[in-house]
């Protein structure tokens, strides 16, 4: 009985139509292998297996109470990988190694026998962008897939769809597992840095330097004056712009699939008192739905407009980097339940300087359908829930989702 359950991304289809079958019979195994006692603590590697037809698939683990395991028969394999330039598992110095299941948590690997938490990468399991030709935003960006490389397998985990020229992303598509999504690891190594990715992105600036504080305080103090600056620009309260994720690390299961999200066309400027309030809470809210229902949700993230501010010559648009890096007016989210295509979206205001409740984008039906308001502190963001139809035609960059009914909310 395989014990593995394995995620296929297929070039053809969003990495969000990916489904993961939950076992009903009980977990068994002669190696039970913990997540987040079981794995390597420094630098874990991706688990893999070959599919029938010679590629590879990443392996999802599988819940076993509330924790989640990667269960396999005595003898069974499975392939271990350190994607990356001149990373190798520190225990055998290959780059990837099948391993085979013999008892416990020892896994054999040529012969030998090793424990599962020594099988650490020498360093972090590379991820890599790749830009594709497939056209988005009616035109307007190209797919871009963010995944891992290994052994002439390429295996997506994120799309985003994004402006190379401008260098503002529309969206980013990833799929939250809801049924083991509470068997996930949680992180023991510090975040890593964002990445550029390929070399086509940003081009002629480092968009490190573009988010920098000191250059969002020039930015502010050039666009708006050097008062409406001082008054916008106040880092010890949280209004400064944060690398704000469209598909959030939390949302993925593996160390080395949460690293994956630090790309920075996965992201977008959004004020940090958002960013760490109400949107923070519309993530949480995404898992946790997920997780109830048991099920795959396609979840697509994006941005929309450009946000202005006043200044001594009226409303000024803010970016970070010339006419390029715009600072979102709006984020919104998209959940689709793959199981009956029912969805929700939620969009989010980028101001946290508004006195107001804003003019909304979409009609507002969270109470209707079960979402809790966030609209309580306008610092923290203003949140409301609209059908997808809706949202799209105000915001007509997103892609085409097959949505049939709402998706509920659980108050």
């Amino acid at each position: 009985m395989i014990a593995l359950l394995l995620v296929s991304l297929a070039a053809s289809l969003l990495p969000s139509e990916a489904r993961v079958v939950s076992r009903k019979d009980p977990v068994g195994g002669a190696c039970i292998l913990d997540l987040n006692t079981d794995l390597p603590k420094k630098n874990e590697p991706l688990f893999l297996q070959r599919t029938p037809s010679g590629s590879l698939d990443l392996v999802l683990p599988e819940m076993e109470g509330k924790r989640g395991v990667i269960a396999l028969r005595e003898g069974e394999n499975i392939l271990i990988s350190c994607p990356g330039k001149k990373n190798h598992i520190a225990a055998t110095n290959t780059e990837y190694s099948g391993a085979s299941c013999k008892a416990g948590k020892t896994l054999s690997i040529g012969g030998s026998d090793y424990s599962s938490t020594d099988l650490d990468c020498s360093s972090r399991a590379s991820s890599t962008t790749r830009p594709t030709q497939k056209k988005c935003a009616g035109g307007k960006g190209i797919i871009v897939e963010l995944g891992f490389d290994v052994d002439n397998s390429w295996i997506p985990m994120i799309e985003s769809c994004h402006d190379v020229e401008k260098s503002n992303t529309f969206y980013s598509v990833h799929t939250v597992h809801g049924a083991i999504m509470g068997g996930k690891v949680y992180r023991t190594t510090a975040r890593p840095l964002f990445s550029r990715g390929d070399n086509i992105f940003f081009k002629g600036f480092n968009p490190e330097t573009a988010y920098a504080q000191k250059n969002q305080k020039e930015v502010l103090t050039r666009e708006l004056g050097a008062a409406n600056a001082n008054k916008y620009f106040l880092s010890k309260k949280t209004f400064f712009l944060a690398r704000g994720h469209l598909a959030p690390d939390a949302d993925f299961l593996f160390s080395a699939h949460q690293f994956l999200t630090y790309f920075y066309v996965n992201v977008a400027p959004q004020w940090q008192s958002i960013n760490a309030g109400h949107w923070l809470k519309v993530e949480d809210n995404t898992r946790k739905i997920a997780k109830s229902l048991g099920a795959d949700l396609q979840v697509v993230t994006g941005t929309q407009g450009v946000l202005t501010l006043p200044s001594t010559r009226g409303e000024k648009e803010i970016r970070l980097q010339d006419s390029r890096l715009p600072v979102p007016e709006h984020f919104w989210k998209v959940l689709r339940n793959t199981q009956d295509d029912s969805c929700i979206a939620f969009v989010s205001t980028n101001n946290p300087f508004l006195t107001s409740a804003p003019k909304t984008i979409c009609k507002d039906i969270c109470a209707e359908n079960r979402w809790p308001k966030l609209q309580d502190d306008l610092s923290k963001g203003y949140v409301y829930c609209c059908r997808y139809e809706d949202l799209k035609r105000a915001v007509p960059e997103m892609p085409n989702l097959t949505c049939k009914s709402l998706l509920k909310g659980e108050l």
